[in-house]
């Protein structure tokens, strides 16, 4: 008979065997039954904005209805967020207090058991203030008055972050803001009267959100026009009277100039729109506008103006006496009759070519310096070469363009201005209608003298100033401009004179042509 008592003895000693200590390891796992998980977010539908400081996060009801909060942890977990949360609804809220940086945050669901959702990963990016000093203005590539508005041109915008800019103005003592859409090219800061603006270009730096951030403000100041210190200078008392713009933050004017003699710098400002320079003792003074937004003091960029008076001498009392006479002692005043063997019958004239012409224009006589009138001129024979040098040197001989006979004397004109004058400048109105600087003397001397002798002794002049390239003198003079440097030469500085009689001798030239013509001569005084 077989023993089954030993079996089952085994069998149970097998059985307690198998619950042996080691299954304690586990029991504290299997006791509460299975492990519950929520459902996991879907990191797709899920918005992370940066905004300022803080993330924004979004994302749409979940189908778990089991989800009660969501655990945000961020950095290694040092940073932690908890957040109330009802799955049948939208889910917003921030995290605020980052510092700016990217992260990369672990999100979880939570329900009132404890139980969670396996945790999903999203990245953002927060911004803050390193992030905003970065930021420039939108460009303004265009900012003019139209009638009464001030309009405001940009290129197509191209950066997806600007949202657009603020202008802000005072005037007629009231403040004044314009907000330009980013989407526009052209905005109109409307009825403006003011002469400065203050802009700053808006930005949101993701689509969604809602945190502005603002680049630094630009400043728009207009200065004072030359035209408006012009009527409000006074040369005598060396005061200023300019204007007063409709600008609250107009704050008044700054000048700036270096003493002529000393080398010293002197500034002087005004609060108001009037002011008398102190110890002035210069020929410029540098002019700026100031203005003042909030605590921000503004200086425009400094407008030199010349406080130098140039008054032109009354050149109806010149004359060129006696009128230049032809070979039978006859006044030559309307040269067109005059033939060639007529010029250089004067001692007041060498080499006048006449010039026969129905026209003003070719109307030539001595007087064509000084008769207001730019269609005339003198019109000299050139020497042979280039110079007053190898003219003379080269006596009897043709000019070298053309065949016009050189008697070898230098080229020159004197000009009696019928009194003693005390003059510093001189200038020249050229002959119009010139391609090239053919027709202009390329070097001119000047000398004075007041003694009525000079005419026939060239010892009696004095030097006044000599080797003067006059500007322009090698530019077109058919330039419908008539301030162009073709057309006139600008005021040419001399040294202070005081003479009756003038001459002006020609002392190079182009070899092209036969002659130098210049319609217009005028001298002056600056002070």
């Amino acid at each position: 008979m077989k023993n089954f008592t030993g079996l089952l003895t085994a069998t149970v000693a097998l059985l307690t065997a198998a619950c042996s200590p080691m299954d304690d390891k586990y029991r504290e796992f299997i006791e509460d039954g299975p492990i519950t998980y929520l459902t996991q977010l879907n990191g797709d539908e899920i918005q992370a904005i940066g905004e300022r400081n803080r993330v924004h996060f979004i994302w749409p009801p979940q189908t778990d209805p089991r989800g009660v909060k969501a655990e945000i942890y961020w950095s290694n977990k040092l940073g932690h967020h908890t957040q109330p949360v009802d799955p049948s609804v939208e889910t917003s809220f921030y995290v605020n207090d980052l510092a700016e940086a990217s992260y990369i945050f672990e999100i979880s669901i939570f329900d009132d058991q404890g139980h969670s959702s396996i945790p999903v990963t999203v990245t953002a990016t927060v911004y803050g203030d390193i992030w905003e000093s970065y930021l420039t203005n939108r460009a303004i590539i265009d900012n003019v008055q139209q009638g009464a508005d001030r309009k405001i041109s940009y290129r197509n915008n191209t950066e997806s972050s600007i949202i657009g800019t603020d202008f802000e103005w005072v005037q007629d003592g009231a403040p004044c803001t314009v907000f330009i859409d980013s989407s526009a090219v052209e905005g109109l800061l409307p009825d403006f009267k003011a002469s400065s603006f203050r802009y700053r270009t808006r930005y949101v730096p993701e689509p969604g959100g809602v945190d502005v951030f603002y680049s630094p403000w630009q400043y728009y100041v207009e200065n004072v026009t030359t035209t408006a210190i012009d009527a409000g200078f006074d040369k005598p008392t060396n005061s200023f009277t300019l204007p007063t713009p409709n600008d609250g933050n107009w704050t008044g004017y700054e000048f700036r100039w270096t003493d002529k003699t000393t080398g010293e710098a002197h500034t002087q400002s005004t609060d108001g729109n009037t002011v008398t320079l102190s110890d002035y003792n210069s020929t410029a003074v540098n002019v700026f506008t100031r203005y003042k937004f909030d605590e921000v003091s503004i200086t425009t960029i400094g407008l030199e103006y010349s406080t130098v008076r140039y008054v032109d001498l009354d050149r109806s009392t010149w004359y060129a006496a006696p009128e230049t006479k032809k070979a039978d002692g006859s006044a030559l005043v309307d040269v067109r009759s005059a033939v060639l063997a007529d010029k250089n019958k004067s001692p007041y004239l060498s080499h006048l070519l006449p010039y026969n012409s129905a026209t003003p224009d070719g109307w030539n006589s001595p007087s064509a310096h000084f008769d207001g009138n730019l269609d005339t001129y003198i019109s000299q024979v050139k020497g042979y070469g280039t110079t007053l040098e190898t003219n003379a040197a080269r006596s009897g001989t043709q000019h070298s363009n053309g065949g016009v006979l050189s008697d070898g004397k230098d080229v020159w004109f004197i000009i009696d201005l019928g009194a003693k004058q005390q003059f510093n400048y001189f200038r020249f109105n050229y002959r119009g209608g010139q391609s090239n600087g053919n027709l202009k003397p390329q070097m001119v001397s000047i000398y004075g003298s007041n003694d009525a002798a000079c005419i026939t002794d060239e010892s009696k002049w004095t030097v006044i100033k000599e080797s003067i390239v006059p500007p322009g003198c090698s530019d077109a003079s058919n330039n419908a401009d008539m301030n162009h440097i073709g057309r006139v030469s600008g005021n040419i500085l001399l040294p202070d004179a005081d003479y009756r009689y003038l001459k002006m001798r020609y002392d190079a030239w182009t070899d092209g042509s036969n002659t130098m013509q210049i319609a217009e001569l005028y001298l002056g005084y600056y002070y």
